[in-house]
């Protein structure tokens, strides 16, 4: 883990974004966690990640689409079983329902991608 860098949540349900911020910070992570885009966009640039629930593009489809492209490698975006999107070279998807194991395994492969 790189210290002193947080892994930013950004999800509108207040669930999911307690869900993973808990499974992030038993794990030792720091988290900052959002219920929408703008308020992530700032913390995103000097975060170690992003999380984005895909649920973000439907609500704030501009601001989410530029979040990921600003950050690119930095992000992944949490997408159900159901989700039309293809798999991007600019940022990771996990498909949900994912396990604890499953998120630290991708958060652990951007740390080092980003060492």
């Amino acid at each position: 883990m790189l210290v002193g860098r947080s892994i930013v949540v950004v999800a509108a349900d207040q669930g999911l974004r307690r869900s993973v911020a808990f499974a992030l910070e038993v794990e030792g992570y720091p988290t900052e966690s959002y219920d929408t885009v703008q308020k992530a966009e700032a913390s995103s640039r000097e975060a170690l990640c992003t999380i984005l629930d895909d649920e973000m593009l439907k609500s704030e489809l501009l601001a989410a689409t530029q979040l990921l492209k600003d950050i690119g490698r930095r992000a992944i975006l949490l997408v159900d079983g159901l989700s039309a999107l293809q798999p991007r070279a600019d940022y990771a998807i996990l498909t949900k329902p994912f396990t604890g194991a499953d998120l630290l395994g991708m958060i652990n492969s951007q740390t080092e991608a980003a060492k």
